[in-house]
């Protein structure tokens, strides 16, 4: 009876690390990405794609598969090519489930003018969605229509003093003024 429960445990195992979707075909055809060059493909961390989370994208940020934005997650990158009078986001993007993927979560495109494998300060993007779910396991999953929400430009990334830092400037400049105070 152990060896049944192990057998049937190393089974199950199995398949739940082998779960995985696939876009496939033309994702996206759309006029409205003419002149943009990546598509990032981001599933939401609940069952809701809300594309004003997508505002505030600060420079430096990995198209990485399963990097988190937020309350999203990248499931994969594609190319933006001229097709027609529009361009097409080409698919063939396999992702797996588990983590914050889960069927039923809704995917959305995020569509970079200049930015290839990472989030360039500055630079345009637009997000589109169509109420797309993640499908179950192994099945292809094909995006048709969706229309644009235009984000704001990748803000660029700004540095931050630690509040140690400010503490290390007062010192600094207290010692200058002591400095200062000693030669006169």
């Amino acid at each position: 009876m152990k060896i049944k429960s192990i057998i049937a445990g190393l089974l199950l195992s199995a398949v739940a690390a082998n779960a995985s979707v696939t876009i496939s075909g033309t994702s996206l055809f759309n006029a409205e990405i003419n002149g943009y060059s990546t598509g990032v493909y981001v599933v939401s961390n609940s069952a809701s794609f809300t594309e004003t989370l997508m505002e505030d994208l600060l420079a430096g940020i990995s198209f990485t598969q399963g990097t988190a934005i937020g309350n999203y997650t990248v499931i994969g990158t594609a190319g933006i090519n001229p097709a027609g009078s529009g361009s097409a986001l080409t698919a063939g993007i396999t992702f797996n489930l588990g983590g914050n993927v889960a069927t039923g979560n809704e995917i959305g495109i995020l569509a970079f003018n200049t930015s290839t494998t990472s989030t360039i300060g500055d630079d345009p993007y637009k997000v589109f969605t169509n109420d797309w779910l993640v499908a179950a396991d192994g099945a292809n999953l094909s995006l048709t229509g969706g229309g644009p929400f235009t984000g704001a430009s990748i803000l660029p990334s700004t540095v931050v003093p630690e509040p140690s830092s400010y503490a290390l400037l007062g010192g600094l400049l207290a010692l200058g003024c002591v400095m200062l105070r000693r030669r006169a």
